[in-house]
């Protein structure tokens, strides 16, 4: 079995070395990486070259900036491994990943990921293989709602099955694998779970994954909404898509709250919950079941208008994670 490793990178010197580093130390030998340089202005295209010079099995591609969805895309059209895998340019994985995969497989790997600070200390112990007896209906609608996460970097996926399906990332620069994981799980036949952490995501300030949009999944829902309409499984998904805004709206509310003052946040949280009650479609049901906790307590808050304690809990709760509580 051929692996294909996709890097997209993007301004990514301080990192992208120790990243190619965790690759070529693979114990298993049968792989390229096709880095993906999406038009970086520092030295990380330098850098990418110097290792491609010095290894045969890398490949680096150059392209405008597009965003880490096309660049994966780009990837992916050059890919001629049997199975795919895509690792972020800031984080690392451990030497016996591409081992552990060649011995599986079904269409969709799904990985367990240690989540770390700068220093390499364990913040959470991100275990897909948790969820390996769930029913694939209960799998794929927590991954619509993020109560599971959704995140390309999760799993690895059979390349003759990406390419039947036509499967790609969208262009959206935040959530760009919510659409990419709806199509996998809805027309993968097998999927499994590699047990035991084999990638580390590195969390640090200035990450592709980091925003400062006031509403970063609201395009996303709507987008995902119109691709389940366009495969006619909308009355199928329909609670489920609801559910998926009152997720979008509880991760709007808390960035306005942590972003402005309590006099701001509240005329924008209320303009918020405006557009927020005109998006979900009143015909279907709230899919309760496939949201995560947090966003159950705070919904009735945000539909009754209250947006005080939505915004007091959102700082209780950094308080809580710099107390590493």
């Amino acid at each position: 079995m051929k692996i294909s490793v996709i890097v997209p990178v993007f301004n990514s010197e301080k990192y992208v070395g120790r990243c190619i580093d965790s690759i070529i130390a693979q114990t298993y030998s049968n792989w390229e990486a096709i880095l993906v340089d999406d038009g970086s202005k520092d030295n990380s295209l330098s850098i990418l070259h110097k290792y491609e010079k010095n290894e045969h099995r890398i490949k680096v591609i150059h392209q405008a900036n597009s965003g880490p969805g096309i660049a994966r895309n780009t990837g992916i059209k050059k890919a001629t491994g049997d199975y795919i895998v895509f690792v972020d340019s800031d984080d690392v994985i451990k030497p016996n990943y591409f081992k552990k995969l060649s011995k599986e497989k079904a269409d969709v790997i799904f990985i367990d990921i240690d989540q770390v600070d700068e220093k390499f200390n364990v913040i959470r112990k991100e275990y897909m293989s948790i969820y390996r007896t769930l029913p694939k209906d209960d799998f794929l609608r927590n991954q619509m709602t993020g109560k599971i996460q959704w995140g390309g970097v999760r799993k690895a996926v059979k390349s003759e099955f990406l390419q039947k399906r036509n499967i790609t990332f969208s262009e959206h620069r935040i959530g760009e694998e919510a659409i990419y994981s709806f199509m996998l799980m809805h027309y993968a036949e097998s999927f499994s779970f590699i047990k035991g952490p084999v990638y580390t995501y590195v969390n640090h300030a200035g990450s592709q994954s980091d925003t400062k949009e006031d509403d970063p999944w609201g395009d996303v829902v709507s987008s995902l909404k119109n691709r389940v309409i366009q495969l006619n499984l909308y009355q199928q998904y329909a609670d489920t898509i609801n559910s998926f805004w009152v997720t979008a709206a509880v991760v709007s509310l808390d960035k306005m709250a942590k972003k402005y003052p309590y006099d701001v946040y509240s005329v924008k949280a209320r303009e918020y919950i405006k557009k927020f009650s005109n998006e979900v479609d009143k015909n279907f049901a709230i899919d309760f079941k496939h949201l995560q906790d947090r966003v159950i307590i705070l919904y009735p808050f945000f539909k009754s208008g209250w947006v005080l304690p939505v915004y007091y809990l959102s700082h209780l709760n950094s308080i809580i994670k710099s107390m590493k509580i």
